[in-house]
């Protein structure tokens, strides 16, 4: 967008990019990249072409005439509910670095589009130690994270089918894996599936888990929550909880969502309201690669960019 010399406000809420993580699936970085370097690097790249930039939580978002109206509130201390742990000393030195990043929160912007790329929360449960964790020894995709699972020993916490699948598909990469239902009602899928665990080799728990042992970023062991406290060694964990997507950006501005509350879109990541675009986790369900979103954020920023154009420079003049 700033490239095709819009102006461009990017507010930026320390999502998922903060984990501890190593994005390994994106190519051109065959030795991998920590996600926050490549948000970093993100950072810089806007910076370049003049976007600004700003850390904060949009509070709320409006139609207001033919523009948006939307106001950037202070980024709690604490961060957003169900995101990492904020890292201040970092953004602050970036901000520092960059010059571009606006402190003067909250504040009302008036915008004639809107990209919402707000994500999705829910993959992984609150326990000391988690932030460390994740990225590290604590997963909730395959895709992503299978290879790093080789011969490692995989507890899978879930009491659906998704969960059963997640389990079975581990054994493409370990022999090794047990899955713990996650919560005191146990599993939820026919005495079949069951039947295909133990068939493959997989032990199933169906307990609550009490405690994640972890130390210094490594998983050590599921604490059931059963009558003998059985402690179940893991060097990894996924795991597989609905993602709930944070729609309520989106919501406030009119956009329909399908019932498990992702956006809905078109190839040109349009929503069905005129002048916003969404693109990233929030619009799907399933593809959460690092290769999906930059794709659909390309394809919403040329749908917006178009939009913005005159209807002349869309082939709609009046002169004949």
């Amino acid at each position: 967008m700033a490239r095709m010399r819009r102006s461009v406000l990017l507010v930026d809420e320390r999502d998922r990019m903060i984990w501890r993580h190593t994005i390994d699936n994106y190519i051109g970085f065959p030795d991998g990249m920590a996600a926050s370097e490549l948000r970093r690097l993100g950072w810089q790249h806007a910076a370049r072409f003049g976007v600004s930039l700003l850390i904060g939580h949009v509070a709320s978002a409006v139609p207001d005439g033919d523009r948006f109206r939307v106001r950037v509130a202070h980024l709690p201390e604490s961060g957003m509910p169900g995101r990492p742990t904020p890292t201040v000393p970092r953004d602050a030195e970036m901000a520092r670095l960059f010059g571009t990043v606006s402190e003067e929160a909250p504040l009302d912007v008036l915008a004639r589009t809107v990209i919402v790329a707000t994500g999705v929360l829910g993959h992984f449960p609150e326990f000391p130690g988690r932030d460390q964790c994740v990225g590290e020894s604590l997963f909730w995709c395959i895709h992503c994270d299978g290879y790093e699972s080789i011969d490692r020993v995989v507890g899978v916490v879930g009491h659906d089918e998704e969960a059963v699948e997640t389990a079975l598909d581990l054994l493409e990469f370990t022999s090794r894996v047990t899955i713990v239902a996650g919560r005191p009602e146990g599993f939820e899928v026919p005495d079949s599936r069951m039947a295909d665990l133990a068939a493959n080799g997989i032990k199933a728990f169906p307990f609550a888990v009490a405690e994640y042992r972890n130390e210094n970023g490594r998983m050590l062991a599921l604490v059931l929550d059963g009558p003998d406290r059985t402690q179940v060694p893991v060097e990894h964990v996924y795991t597989v909880r609905h993602s709930i997507p944070a729609n309520q950006l989106a919501v406030e501005l009119g956009v329909t969502v399908r019932p498990n509350g992702h956006v809905i879109v078109n190839t040109n990541q349009e929503t069905n309201v005129p002048g916003v675009f969404a693109a990233g986790d929030v619009t799907d369900p399933h593809d959460h690669q690092m290769s999906a979103a930059v794709h659909e954020g390309n394809q919403a920023a040329c749908a917006a960019n178009y939009y913005l154009y005159r209807p002349v420079q869309r082939g709609q003049g009046n002169a004949g």
